[in-house]
């Protein structure tokens, strides 16, 4: 069987080098040409394989080099040899007795990771995604502000959290699960750059403390969804500690950056907060999901998550038992994947990747900006290029650009309209690639028909 398995893992490597992007297709033809309905007698290996290369012809292809959609494209092939034999081993990373080593695999990435974020007896944990991580963040911020809330709950105050208007929608998403509430999230207005404004900040605590509530949390971010922008963490944490609230930054997309040495100046100030989002799975290549939370003062997860579980937690210490300071009891083995392509890379392999991949962005930049129809947006803060077609629908032409089988690209909200925005975190992509999608942006833009801009009230 698993000769099967890798047979058919090579297939779908190849065509990741070989074909182009999978056209887009609709769910009913999907369903009508996949038998995907589940049997009530077992079928055989074979046919079973032949059913799993057939789903396969209908996957997008992420890390085609014709794949520039999401935050994540392309990966560090030991990274994913090693998630092939995680899925194997199949163990929880809640206690040493039933993960070993890996257990200590975590420690080891964890501390490093710690300490490139500036805290060097600080901790963490490997989460299911940025999302999740950010949760956890908000999680210790509530129960610092109001150490009641984890026994018994809200008492009546009102607990306030910022964020930027560029920042990720999981922070509101959250604020109304952590009984925060959504209506007590601040957008607060970025600048021109697309970082959260700072004085905008002081105001909007200013506001609530006159009003009687209790600012929280400000959740700052390192690398934003469509501009790339990273806040200005240094001054952010400067209010924060005025005004005794949490600062967590959501780095899921530029957090790596700490691994450079001249490029991790946009993360300057990280170490004045108190936790710190970072996605392997986005930027570093690591198949998903690879994502730790990370916090200045590790002993405050268990001090939040632990509770007495007899019938898991027989042996060894809580240092050696994972699962006493996680959000979660049964947890996936993302540490191995990540661990393997460090130790594939380094050190100086992480920098010379993010060299790479700065490159393509600056190159992109520097090819949209010499053309005669197309304009770009502001030169990259990072990872991400935003341009347009003037008088096109970006959203039409990331469309067409699907169907036809092109290239997977997306768009996003920059400042009152969308945009085209390419991202550029898989390395492999050539000039020679970024220069056809160039060119096939421009010929179906000239295809389609003006349009009017959406307004600013548009999602």
């Amino acid at each position: 069987m698993l000769e099967q398995c890798f047979r058919l893992a090579q297939e779908l490597l190849d065509a990741e080098q070989t074909s182009a992007p999978m056209p887009k297709v609709s769910p009913e033809k999907m369903m009508r040409e996949l038998d995907l309905a589940l049997p009530r007698q077992g079928r055989s290996e074979e046919e079973v394989f032949a059913q799993m290369r057939e789903v396969l012809a209908f996957t997008p292809q992420t890390s085609n080099r014709r794949f520039f959609n999401q935050l994540f494209a392309g990966r560090v092939e030991m990274a994913g040899a090693a998630e092939v034999l995680s899925g194997l081993l199949n163990l929880s990373m809640y206690t040493f007795k039933v993960a070993g080593p890996h257990i200590l695999i975590e420690h080891q990435l964890v501390r490093r990771m710690a300490a490139l974020a500036g805290w060097p007896e600080g901790g963490g944990t490997f989460v299911p995604g940025g999302s999740m991580a950010n949760l956890v963040g908000m999680i210790l911020a509530r129960n610092q502000a109001a150490p009641h809330f984890r026994d018994h709950g809200g008492e009546g105050q009102r607990l306030m959290v910022y964020m930027s208007a560029e920042g990720h929608y999981s922070v509101t998403k959250n604020a109304g699960m952590l009984g925060f509430g959504r209506h007590q999230v601040r957008h607060v207005r970025s600048d021109r750059q697309g970082r959260m404004d700072v004085q905008a900040l002081e105001q909007a605590i200013g506001q609530d403390l006159a009003a009687g509530a209790i600012p929280c949390v400000v959740v700052a971010t390192a690398g934003t969804t469509v501009r790339g922008a990273f806040d200005p963490l240094r001054a952010i944490a400067e209010v924060c500690e005025r005004h005794q609230a949490w600062l967590h930054v959501d780095g899921a997309l530029g957090g790596g950056l700490v691994l450079h040495p001249e490029w991790r100046a946009k993360l300057d100030g990280l170490e004045l907060a108190d936790s710190f989002t970072w996605d392997a799975h986005k930027a570093m290549g690591i198949p998903l999901i690879c994502s730790a939370i990370l916090v200045k003062r590790p002993e405050l997860l268990a001090q939040n998550f632990r509770e007495s579980a007899d019938y898991l937690f027989q042996a060894d210490s809580d240092h050696l038992n994972p699962g006493t300071k996680s959000i979660q009891c049964g947890r996936r083995n993302d540490a191995f994947k990540l661990w393997a392509a460090w130790q594939h890379l380094g050190d100086e392999g992480w920098a010379e990747r993010i060299d790479r991949q700065v490159a393509l962005a600056e190159y992109a930049a520097n090819r949209l900006e010499q053309h005669p129809r197309i304009q770009l947006c502001e030169p990259p803060h990072s990872f991400t290029v935003c341009f347009e077609v003037a008088g096109k629908s970006s959203a039409e032409i990331c469309d067409v650009l699907h169907q036809r089988g092109d290239a997977v690209i997306g768009y996003g909200r920059y400042e009152e309209r969308y945009v085209l925005r390419l991202v550029t975190v898989n390395p492999l992509v050539s000039h020679d690639e970024i220069d056809r999608l160039i060119e096939q942006v421009d010929e179906v833009a000239a295809a389609l028909p003006d349009h009017a801009p959406a307004s600013s009230s548009a999602r």
